[in-house]
């Protein structure tokens, strides 16, 4: 899937921000240098509020950007340009110099510095801070946008207050920004996990990888091949969601598999419970194999395996797939035994284990991707983005479905 719409919603929503202003300046202010420092203003604020939107997980726009993974991406990028932005928009102010006292526009314009200097910091170094920690960091920004706006307000040679194509933009995405950041903030943990269950089985495949079930309340509506988010209620576990592929599952349950990878998933490995009680919200994702070509291309890497066995596990012998599954070390190729049970079973389907740590990497130089072959892959990041540009290099209409790890 492609992310045009996503891609469309960024480019659209900034280039009418930037003509409204450009058009405003131009007609209002007499120094080239104040209209640019309102422009770069109006798209400083146009990035706050696409980032609160992008921020609230909306299914359409899960939709528009192909995925969650592209959307976080960017996401990130918006980010990052909007504090660019805002240093441009210090640097073009402090060479105007247009006033040394003090006063409200100078106070916000250093409060909104000094609390973007703070997000920089925690962003740079502190890295290693607890998810749930870390995740509250983002409370920062709703202030930052309001200061923000309100120094607009306030320094702006171009009245916002008064009727115009211009102040009407800049409110409504004023306001559907903050009610995004509300939401996110304050609504989104509270709302959203509505569907409930508890941990019915635990099952330790590998010395670093589980697999645990879950009895849901009421079922969930999913995909094989999806992935939600999962509030785990066990004493001395941080109840920040944490995101996982569906591995199997039916009506009443469903199957997660994690590999241990950091602090939370090290928790479940070595303490969870049965019985837990855990609040999910979701699924997410597009790898929907059943809509795909009758000939499959299947990609996983380590433990990107997880979502084509949830399709396996339902046996589906009618299409033709072509599956490459790397992973490093024997222990490290869990669910081998069972795939090779299902190669047996059906002729359709043909696997290529590639143990990295006895054999080389994998690599698809010379592959034969045909335009009525579908590609669905699932992996680490770095991984799966170099195989989706090979592919797409050589194959212009190649038609390609991923999910990548860093989903933050």
């Amino acid at each position: 899937m492609k992310n045009t719409r996503g891609i469309l919603l960024i480019v659209i929503t900034t280039l009418v921000s930037f003509l409204l202003w450009f058009f405003a300046a131009q007609a209002q202010l007499a120094d080239p240098l104040d209209r640019a420092r309102h422009i770069v203003a109006g798209l400083a604020l146009n990035g706050f509020f696409l980032n609160f939107l992008l921020a609230t997980r909306n299914k359409t726009l899960e939709k528009w950007f192909a995925g969650l993974d592209k959307l976080y991406i960017s996401h990130k990028f918006i980010g990052l340009g909007t504090i660019a932005l805002l240093f441009v928009h210090v640097v073009l102010s402090d060479q105007l110099k247009t006033s040394d006292a003090v006063n409200i526009r100078v106070v916000t314009g250093g409060l909104a510095m000094f609390l973007l200097v703070v997000l920089i910091g925690i962003t740079l170094f502190a890295r290693n801070l607890p998810y749930e920690k870390w995740r509250l960091t983002h409370r920062v920004m709703l202030p930052l946008y309001i200061i923000a706006l309100l120094h607009v307000n306030l320094s702006s040679h171009i009245s916002l207050l008064k009727f115009s194509l211009l102040s009407v933009w800049v409110w409504l995405t004023v306001v559907i920004g903050i009610l995004s950041a509300v939401y996110v903030i304050f609504f989104y943990q509270k709302t959203s996990f509505k569907n409930k269950g508890k941990v019915s089985n635990v099952t330790k495949l590998s010395s670093n990888v589980l697999e645990w079930e879950i009895t849901l309340t009421k079922p969930i509506n999913y995909r094989k091949g999806q992935f939600i988010f999962i509030k785990v209620f066990q004493k001395g576990f941080e109840t920040a969601p944490h995101p996982f592929s569906i591995s199997g599952g039916d009506e009443k349950k469903i199957l997660l598999t994690t590999k241990v990878s950091g602090d939370f998933t090290r928790q479940l490995y070595d303490s969870l419970e049965l019985n837990t009680e855990v609040a999910i919200e979701g699924p997410y994702g597009f790898m929907d194999f059943s809509h795909g070509k009758k000939k499959q291309l299947w990609v996983a890497g380590g433990i990107g395996i997880t979502p084509f066995i949830a399709y396996l596990r339902e046996d589906h012998p009618d299409q033709q797939i072509d599956m490459y599954y790397s992973y490093m070390g024997p222990e490290a190729g869990i669910y081998k035994e069972a795939i090779e049970e299902y190669q047996k079973r059906n002729k359709s389907f043909q696997v290529h284990f590639i143990d990295t740590s006895v054999m080389p990497f994998l690599t698809f130089d010379g592959y034969s991707l045909t335009s009525d072959t579908d590609v669905f892959m699932c992996g680490p990041e770095k991984m799966i983005k170099s195989y989706a540009e090979y592919f797409r290099k050589n194959n212009k209409n190649a038609r390609l479905t991923y999910e990548a790890f860093k989903l933050r």
